[in-house]
């Protein structure tokens, strides 16, 4: 598991920062002076669960501090004792072996590193409480970077849970409703992979599909170009057989065949049937050819949607194995915990 070090806690607070920042508060929150008043903080507590941060325990928290420090602190006792009760009362556990923010640094100095702490506690009440999965598919969408270091801030936090005290049962509970909820996570992306799969089925019988709509496209261009030349050489046969017409007029018989004329008519007329049944016969195929341009066109459509459909459930199966890795951490301490329990 990865662990945050000194200067990585300045990096955590500027990640939580832009992560608190999606909670669409009325507070102005987009610099770390502007946390240290704790009024910031308190608003997404309230945002988390205005049920139990009620506008009683908000108007508590003094609005106008300025730059004194000692109102700042003040303000961020009572938000930290918040979480601690939150954490203790509503989600039933408490947090071991996690060194809590000094507010201190935080009003006086406005000290990153330990603004960093105190805005993981918050995260910790955002991805514990009913609205969970909410708030697991925001950070699913921060920026790859950000999201990082927030899901190993989670992991962090998450190590340091403890259930409430009640007995064995409570650790059984808890660890049956984890194990459940991996066991659907991994199925969930079990069928992840196979929509994966399919995709790339899809994908390779799209291409197909277009391969051969652009060679029957080809084909019917080159049809039409033959078609076209066809008539243009039927015009010009046409145009000689009404200058020989007016010849015969003048001369000889077109019903000789013995006759030049009636020999140069035969021809003429053979021909011309030739070229009228081969433009008959392409006329026919271009026809067969743009309706099945046409069949490919809607199949090419009906495989782009259901690749998008699934490519749809692929993203979805992807945050629940995110969600995944962090209920298994759950699971895994619950079993030490339910362990440790029974040797007790």
């Amino acid at each position: 598991m990865s662990t945050l070090n000194s200067v990585d806690r300045v990096e955590l607070c500027e990640s939580l920062l832009t992560w608190i920042q999606t909670f669409g508060l009325e507070a102005p929150c987009k610099t770390v002076d502007d946390l240290t008043s704790g009024i910031v903080m308190a608003q997404a507590l309230q945002k988390i669960d205005i049920v139990y941060f009620t506008d009683n325990w908000i108007s508590r928290i003094k609005p106008e501090v300025g730059d004194n420090w000692r109102l700042k602190i003040s303000n961020l006792k009572k938000v930290l004792k918040g979480i601690l009760d939150y954490n203790q009362e509503v989600l039933q556990q408490q947090i071991d072996d996690f060194t809590l923010p000094d507010i201190s640094l935080i009003g006086e100095h406005s000290d990153a590193a330990e603004l960093g702490r105190m805005l993981q506690l918050i995260l910790g009440c955002a991805v514990n409480c009913e609205q969970k999965q909410e708030y697991i598919q925001t950070i699913m969408m921060l920026e790859e970077s950000v999201q990082h270091v927030v899901m190993t801030a989670i992991q962090e936090l998450m190590s340091k849970e403890c259930p409430v005290m009640g007995g064995n049962d409570s650790y059984a509970d808890i660890d049956r409703q984890l194990k459940k909820t991996v066991e659907d996570l991994n199925q969930a992306l079990a069928t992840k992979e196979e929509i994966a799969q399919r995709c790339h089925e899809l994908d390779m019988q799209a291409f197909h599909v277009q391969e051969q709509r652009d060679r029957l496209r080809l084909e019917y261009i080159e049809l039409e170009e033959r078609v076209a030349a066809l008539q243009e050489e039927r015009g010009s046969l046409l145009a000689e057989n009404q200058i020989l017409m007016e010849r015969l007029n003048q001369s000889d018989s077109i019903e000789d065949l013995n006759s030049p004329v009636g020999r140069r008519h035969l021809q003429l007329q053979t021909h011309l049937e030739q070229l009228q049944e081969e433009t008959f016969r392409l006329e026919a195929a271009k026809d067969d050819y743009r309706i099945r341009c046409e069949e490919l066109e809607k199949e090419l459509t009906e495989l782009r949607g259901q690749n998008e459909e699934l490519t749809s459930l692929a993203d979805e199966a992807q945050s629940l194995k995110d969600e995944m890795d962090v209920l298994r951490l759950s699971s895994d301490k619950a079993s030490k915990l339910e362990f440790t329990g029974g040797v007790l």
